[in-house]
């Protein structure tokens, strides 16, 4: 039976989808406006200087194109220094951060390839990256190679049925039993997989040219196209990333005749049916006067379902389509959201970080 928490979360995301089954936007002129800062917020944090901390990735690994910085974020728990995060990014970056903002660096044995995913669980904390960068620990403080992992670009991880997924740049879903040792579990596509997520029920992974694979075994997949599902009854759209929060799955993308606008879906049905997330005003004002605006990642806090999105901003989906918030933290993009039960994380460019609470995000 679901805990009372759960389902408000659940009543509050049907109301904002409330007669939008399908997602629609309207095309709105763009104007750059970011939001306005609270005067209490704190001072973003800036880690230590990259070249000092990670090794140099030997010239036979490929490049991936992203810009320097970190890409994700986890709540790690409480220890006698108090609540931390792990966060990892480019050129082998592992660091933990604590809520008073000490950071400290996690020596990785990847050779400086870009990191794309830390995975907290309670046996294992795995980090994921490109050129088959898969590193297992069970302390959190050393990090071992895993087994049998190859050298395609590991995207994303997850856990489902007490076994660990993980999506490959090249179609591929690896599984293991342990977190340790991994072999090919399918080949889905020959295109990136650039996510993959679970509930109780189904695993579920995306491209971005929104192919959607679900799995109620691990091992037997169905594909659909998004797209293709919807043509004439919902813009097209291009996929971002895609999450599981509290049984829910979130997909996040935007249109592709309309770029510099968000796209964030949710379904309660394991992906049988998608409503947009609206926002009818932002800081009771238009969302056009906030585009381009890209969200990148997502959690929620409190009432609310807090998105990481560009030029340093946090947007804060309510039960209310005209009460959503934006709240501008620092200038560099946000490209993780990670929180505890009284702090939000956001990290992004520049390694850039920003520790939060809720009195600094209104409508929280």
């Amino acid at each position: 039976m679901e805990n009372n928490k759960s389902l408000f979360i659940r009543i509050l995301y049907t109301l904002a989808a409330i007669l939008i089954l399908f997602p629609t936007l309207t095309g709105c002129e763009s104007t750059e406006l970011p939001g306005m800062a609270p005067d209490n917020a704190n001072s973003p944090g800036t880690a230590p200087g990259n070249a000092d901390l990670a090794e140099t990735a030997p010239d036979s690994i490929k490049p991936s194109g992203r810009a320097p910085g970190y890409y994700s974020a986890e709540y790690e728990g409480k220890d006698a220094n108090g609540a931390s995060f792990l966060v990892c990014g480019t050129n082998g970056r592992l660091d933990r951060i604590y809520a008073d903002g000490t950071v400290e660096n996690i020596p990785l044995p990847v050779s400086g390839r870009d990191l794309t995913q830390v995975l907290i669980s309670p046996d294992i904390t795995l980090v994921s990256g490109f050129s088959g960068a898969l590193v297992y620990s069970r302390d959190g403080k050393s990090f071992i190679p895993c087994d049998g992992v190859g050298n395609s670009d590991i995207l994303c991880i997850t856990v489902f049925r007490d076994k660990y997924y993980a999506s490959t740049g090249d179609g591929g879903i690896l599984i293991s039993a342990d977190g340790v040792s991994w072999s090919v579990g399918a080949q889905l596509t020959d295109k990136p997989i650039i996510a993959v997520a679970a509930d109780d029920i189904c695993i579920m992974a995306v491209t971005g040219d929104t192919d959607i694979f679900i799995s109620e075994d691990g091992e037997n997949w169905e594909m659909q196209n998004y797209n293709e599902i919807y043509y004439g009854l919902s813009i097209e759209l291009a996929f971002l990333n895609l999450v599981n929060l509290q049984d829910i799955f979130f997909l996040i993308g935007y249109p592709l005749e309309e770029p510099d606008v968000p796209n964030v879906m949710l379904s309660h049905s394991g992906g049988e049916v998608w409503s947009t997330l609206m926002s009818r005003e932002i800081n009771n004002r238009p969302p056009s006067d906030f585009y381009p605006l890209a969200v990148n990642a997502v959690r929620h806090f409190g009432g609310a379902l807090l998105a990481a999105c560009d030029q340093g901003r946090i947007l804060a989906y309510t039960d209310c389509p005209t009460c959503n918030t934006i709240t501008e933290v620092t200038s560099s993009d946000l490209r993780a959201i990670a929180v505890s039960d009284d702090r939000v994380l956001v990290v992004g460019d520049d390694f850039e970080f920003k520790i939060l609470s809720a009195e600094d995000l209104p409508q929280i």
